[in-house]
């Protein structure tokens, strides 16, 4: 019997487009997961589940056990100073551990998930050029907590890879597509969207990337890919505004009519941290430092090296993703959200 494929994260947005795609190729699949009825309902029979998290060493080594390639997909997704104690618990000391098991069980390839919001232009790069896998900054980033925790994850997986376990590390971009229930930050822009409540725009650079080709990515990185290397799994550059109208174009609601300047959203991103400190029940900062440093940033990716070593390029054009993201927000979801005006002849669209 061929060794199982592992899965960490795999009831979560991406995590559950990846097992799927792996179940439908004939592998053997085991997930770790904190809710087994999650996991249960959501594929059924077709995995093995081992219940537990990244906190726990004697549950990691016996969900490394027997396993050949391991898909590090899980991680803690918010923004705020406040929840820094998790995001590092979970992303760098939860990761460190996943990789020692792995080691330790004689796991031949480890899929590393990271951010390629971590990326950074450097000093020497035009301020037009594409960033790519070189751009890795020499330091932490400052005040932002969820980009750091996934630096210092990287840092620990390419000292795993000194040690001679075999981690490829697949950067990925803003995903977009069905499922996204949490959601992800690209997920609320289209909830937010949809719901009437993006009241403005800002000069913010993004890059998208179809859930689909990015499962399609990552499988092709732990394929192919070269232990100790990084690959942007990308896909379409795309200013906030465009985003925003293509939404637009796909719901007939109106696009936000304010352009907001930077400085007056780091100020908003500053408030957002205090509300957030003082909000302990909340999950995640809306706005808050993080994202509002992000708000200035053009972040634009080249995925020039995973399509030349990875035999890999996006199949769908990002308004397809954009497509199915709002029909599931709007099919499939318990959202109240308003239905759009009767086209007429002066609607945006047309």
């Amino acid at each position: 019997m061929p060794p199982q494929t592992l899965i960490t994260g795999a009831t979560g947005f991406i995590g559950r487009t990846l097992t799927r795609s792996l179940l439908a190729r004939g592998e053997a699949v085991r997930v770790l997961a904190r809710s087994r009825a999650k996991a249960r309902a959501l594929f059924g029979d077709h995995v093995e589940i081992i219940t537990g998290d990244l906190a726990d060493t004697e549950t990691l080594d016996r969900a490394c056990r027997d396993v050949g390639v391991v898909y590090h997909v899980a991680g803690s997704y918010r923004f705020g100073l406040r929840h820094r104690r998790e995001l590092w618990e979970t992303n760098v000391e939860g990761a460190d551990r996943l990789f020692r098991a792995a080691h330790d069980a004689g796991v031949e390839r480890v899929l590393h998930l990271s951010s390629g919001g971590v990326l950074e232009r450097r000093g020497d790069r035009t301020g037009d050029s594409l960033l790519t896998e070189d751009d890795f900054p020499a330091v932490a980033p400052r005040w932002c907590a969820y980009k750091s925790s996934k630096w210092h994850s990287e840092k620990r997986a390419l000292a795993w890879v000194a040690r001679g376990l075999p981690v490829v590390i697949a950067s990925t971009t803003c995903p977009i597509g069905r499922g996204d229930e949490s959601p992800t930050p690209t997920g609320r822009m289209i909830r937010d969207f949809l719901q009437r409540r993006f009241p403005f725009s800002c000069r913010t650079g993004l890059n998208f990337i179809g859930v689909d080709d990015l499962s399609a990515g990552l499988q092709q990185a732990a394929a192919l890919g070269r232990p100790g290397e990084r690959y942007l799994i990308s896909h379409e550059n795309l200013w906030l505004k465009e985003f925003l109208l293509q939404l637009a174009e796909e719901t007939d609601l109106p696009p936000p009519a304010f352009c907001l300047p930077g400085g007056l959203i780091r100020v908003i991103g500053a408030l957002g941290e205090v509300v957030d400190l003082l909000t302990p029940s909340s999950d995640t900062a809306r706005v808050c430092l993080e994202t509002a440093l992000q708000a200035g940033r053009l972040q634009f990716f080249s995925n020039a090296k995973a399509r030349r070593e990875l035999d890999w390029q996006p199949s769908r054009p990002i308004a397809e993703s954009v497509r199915d993201a709002v029909a599931w927000f709007r099919d499939e979801t318990m959202l109240d959200l308003p239905q759009p005006a009767p086209a007429s002849a002066g609607s945006h669209v047309r």
